[in-house]
């Protein structure tokens, strides 16, 4: 939460992702022309699932298909349970196999040798807006790619009609640099949007990776794409090793199947002997928080500078940092002063007993109100007085995190640096994150709904961080969550934990709690921060400069 004067002094860009557009040539890296069959991989994939009609004939021929299922429903799961099987249920080759069976409790699939080995099946389970989860295993890494395909039409190529077409993850070992990329297939050509050759994948035979592939609708013209490879062994990694946006117009706002892709450098004469696996294979429908939900409108307006939004019970609470006044809102209609003067409240916050927190910035610190007697909870670290607490958030068991910025103070900082702190009911305080003074600016900080995470908005740097929390609440772990932010402020968290960031762009840019970005919602003015509230929790409070704004978010 920004003070009214504050205005950064660092130049935020937008994020810019580079679409590379490539083809799969048989050997050597890519090439910058089209063919109907670039060098793609991908496993066989066998499922069995709820949504299976044994009948690929009632499958649209091109785009349609059936309904997803509701909102965060899982569409697919499969495990391979039963060795020397066939693909099960609803599963089709597509094209080009060779092999596509069930061995060693994993999904196998071997291509037949041509000018482009490629085997490809196809299930006709409806996918739009989805994540993809897959273990996969290469047998001969070093001649074999593995891909995986949503909002497919059943097509192989140029091959069939209708020609293929979707979005898919391709994981190459193949190449001279083993990489991992985002594709689209229109008209039967293959095109490679993005792709990270890396070294350190390592990728190895024998060894299960674990794959994760987001796509989903960001407007009626844009898809964003997300994907990451790592050892099953391993921690999965924080963030995305590739991310890029399409507006492919024939992609757009569609619903497909799944087609899954085993390819091989090899080809005609010469035979294919090894195969590549996949299992423990699970597809989710995405619940996108924008979708549905409208641009923020104004609820009161003439203030001074608002924030601190705090749903308790039945009303809201806000603060005028710069009029130094709490104000109290009883939907739909009525505003009253809750206190005055409020010592330049910023934030605000419940405790474990329902007493009001506030991080006050004149004088410094984070008070308390129990029954309208309001006393001093802390002003100071280690003897030296706080620069002006801002934002605060309290855990389950009554641990307090809170910023403790320079926006606004009164006088010179007696502290060397501006602070993360976490307030323990009985361990004391303790300074989490030092940040480097004309460096970071820790402002808005909220927990995650399993309170699992801590995420702290950095105003100066134009990023949100994330933190692991520990039982004791020690924070551990710091990584960027947002990067590129114009002047992020506060955050809030909806009903399906998805974190929402207050800009100054002005806008709210929300992302989901690993980092997965849904897209922004535009509000009229600079927006310090918000708020859910409301009977079912699902209306979303905005305070922006001199208002209050609102609107319902329906959660996918």
């Amino acid at each position: 939460m920004c003070s009214a004067p504050f205005r950064s002094s660092v130049f935020l860009t937008g994020m810019i992702l580079a679409v590379l557009l490539f083809t799969r040539e048989a050997f050597g890296e890519a090439s910058p022309t089209h063919r109907s069959r670039p060098e793609s991989a991908g496993p066989s994939v066998i499922f069995t699932d709820d949504f299976e009609s044994g009948d690929l004939s009632a499958w649209s021929e091109v785009i349609g298909g059936p309904e997803p299922p509701a909102c965060g429903g899982v569409l697919l799961t499969e495990t391979f349970p039963d060795d020397g099987g066939s693909w099960p249920g609803s599963w089709t080759v597509a094209g080009g196999t060779d092999v596509a069976d069930v061995s060693g409790g994993r999904g196998r699939q071997r291509p037949l040798p041509t000018n482009y080995s490629l085997a490809r099946v196809f299930h006709p389970a409806a996918t739009s807006d989805v994540e993809v989860r897959f273990t996969l295993v290469f047998e001969d890494v070093a001649t074999q790619g593995v891909g995986f395909y949503v909002r497919q039409n059943g097509g192989y190529l140029q091959q069939t009609s209708p020609h293929g077409q979707g979005y898919a993850v391709f994981v190459e070992g193949f190449r001279t640099t083993p990489g991992i990329g985002v594709w689209r297939e229109v008209d039967g050509m293959e095109q490679n949007l993005q792709i990270l050759f890396d070294p350190a994948l390592g990728l190895t035979d024998g060894v299960p990776y674990r794959v994760r592939f987001r796509v989903h609708q960001m407007d009626a013209s844009t898809t964003l794409l997300q994907a990451k490879i790592w050892p099953e062994a391993a921690a999965e990694p924080f963030g995305w090793q590739v991310e890029t946006t399409d507006a492919t117009p024939s992609l757009q706002r569609i619903s497909g199947g799944i087609a899954v892709d085993s390819w091989s450098s090899i080809q005609s004469p010469n035979s294919i002997a090894d195969h590549t696996l996949v299992d423990d294979i699970e597809v989710v429908e995405l619940c996108n928080p924008l979708a549905g939900t409208a641009a923020p409108t104004l609820v009161l307006d003439g203030f001074l500078f608002t924030e601190g939004p705090l749903w308790r019970g039945d009303h809201l609470l806000f603060t005028d940092l710069e009029a130094s006044r709490i104000h109290r809102r009883n939907p739909p209609a009525g505003l009253s002063t809750y206190r005055e003067p409020s010592q330049e409240a910023n934030g605000l916050a419940l405790d474990v007993d329902g007493d009001l927190l506030a991080a006050e910035r004149n004088p410094p610190r984070i008070s308390t109100d129990t029954g309208g007697v309001v006393t001093t909870l802390v002003d100071g670290y280690m003897g030296l007085a706080f620069n002006a607490p801002n934002d605060l958030v309290v855990r389950s068991d009554g641990v307090v995190y809170f910023t403790d910025p320079t926006f606004g103070m009164v006088g010179t900082p007696e502290i060397g640096f501006n602070g993360l702190y976490r307030l323990h009911t009985t361990l004391g305080l303790t300074a989490e994150w030092e940040g480097v003074t004309g460096v970071n600016e820790p402002n808005g900080v909220a927990l995650s709904l399993d309170e699992s995470r801590l995420f702290v908005a950095d105003t100066q740097a134009g990023s949100v961080l994330a933190w692991d929390v520990a039982a004791d609440g020690t924070l551990s772990n710091p990584r960027p969550l947002a990067t590129s932010l114009t002047i992020p402020d506060g955050l809030c968290v909806d009903p399906e934990g998805n974190l929402w960031i207050a800009t100054w762009a002005p806008s709210l840019e929300v992302y989901t709690p690993d980092g997965a970005y849904w897209g922004s919602l535009p509000v009229p003015q600079a927006a310090t921060n918000c708020a859910f509230g409301g009977p079912d929790g699902r209306t979303l409070y905005v305070t922006a400069q001199t208002g209050l704004y609102s609107t319902t978010v329906s959660g996918g």
